[in-house]
């Protein structure tokens, strides 16, 4: 009994020391690390600013936890939030607190079983032709001592998950095409009329400027409006001959019934890769290419037939390097 009774109190000295210790290490923690990305800055700040895009470089993601749920309301902005549930991952959610695109975002991340809130950030600072992206992390450790004790790991565990996401975001963003601009955005369908036919690459100009004011005129004589800017869809790729099925259109403030040739459609919409091109139209392959590139890295599935939108008029501006043309690409 008397040794029973030594352990017994050895043990509660232990304990009572292992507390005591406890609270006199640090009360908070913090965690940076930093890498270098050669990129387009605003594309980098995409891919850490947009929740659907965290998923292809976080370390936390079906790869950790093939369980995991996953759900964002709102997106790259302040108040938006990313929510989570799986049996690794546990449940828990992040909210974006501050916002400066292109310099620094910062999130507020709530686990459930645990009271203290982390603080997240990340900053994008130019560094040469590069940028230095550091990702950081500081919270409160609370009284709980075995938070205490934990926090003495928390710099090599976190910050070892912190160097592999950047490794997965560096790799990601160079890996991504050298174009300013290119992003998924969704574009909303409209009322429209349309003229479809078999065209070749060498009559396309003589097309759409033969179509377009008829169009024009014929939305005009039946009491609607032209608004925005003419589209064309291509329908189906380049064949051997040179020919390709277009379609050339206008977006309209209401519904109205076509004749002949001219179509009642609704414009082309959805969920699509966006890009805007400046200069002559017999370039535009290179906006295409950029696009591909995007949606490879990307891995964005094709859900359609690419529009251009001609936010130029060429007979307003004679110079072909200032015409302005987007190009669309719908994507699951």
């Amino acid at each position: 009994m008397k040794t029973l009774k030594r352990i017994i109190i050895w043990l509660l000295v232990i304990i009572v020391l292992l507390v005591g210790v406890a609270y006199l290490l640090p009360s908070s923690y913090k965690v940076e690390r930093s890498t270098l990305i050669k990129a387009e800055k605003d594309m980098i700040f995409s891919m850490v600013c947009d929740f659907d895009n965290m998923e292809l470089w976080t370390p936390w993601s079906l790869d950790m936890d093939t369980t995991v749920v996953f759900e964002n309301i709102g997106s790259c902005e302040v108040g938006a939030v990313h929510k989570w549930d799986g049996e690794e991952m546990g449940k828990g959610e992040m909210m974006i607190t501050e916002l400066i695109p292109g310099e620094m975002i910062v999130w507020e991340l709530g686990f459930e079983g645990y009271s203290q809130k982390m603080l997240a950030g990340m900053t994008f600072v130019p560094e040469g032709d590069e940028w230095l992206v550091t990702w950081n992390a500081s919270g409160d450790l609370g009284y709980n001592p075995i938070y205490r004790y934990y926090g003495l790991m928390i710099d090599s565990d976190l910050g070892l998950d912190y160097e592999n996401g950047l490794e997965n975001l560096k790799t990601l963003c160079e890996g991504l095409p050298d174009y300013p601009g290119i992003e998924v955005t969704e574009v909303l369908s409209m009322p429209a009329l349309s003229v479809k036919d078999s065209v070749s690459v060498t009559d396309i100009g003589t097309f759409l400027e033969t179509y377009y004011p008829m169009l024009y005129m014929y939305a005009l004589r039946n009491e609607t409006s032209p608004t925005g800017h003419p589209y064309a869809v291509y329908h189906e790729p380049w064949d051997s001959l040179g020919m390709n099925f277009i379609e050339a259109g206008i977006t309209t403030t209401k519904q109205i019934s076509g004749e002949n040739e001219i179509q009642s459609v609704m414009s082309p919409g959805g969920k699509a890769v966006k890009a805007i091109y400046f200069g002559p139209y017999e370039d535009v392959s290179t906006v295409y290419s950029a696009i591909k590139q995007y949606m490879e890295v990307l891995k964005l599935e094709p859900a359609g037939n690419p529009w251009e939108v001609y936010v130029t008029d060429p007979m307003q501006e004679p110079d072909p390097a200032k015409r302005e043309t987007i190009v669309y690409f719908p994507v699951k």
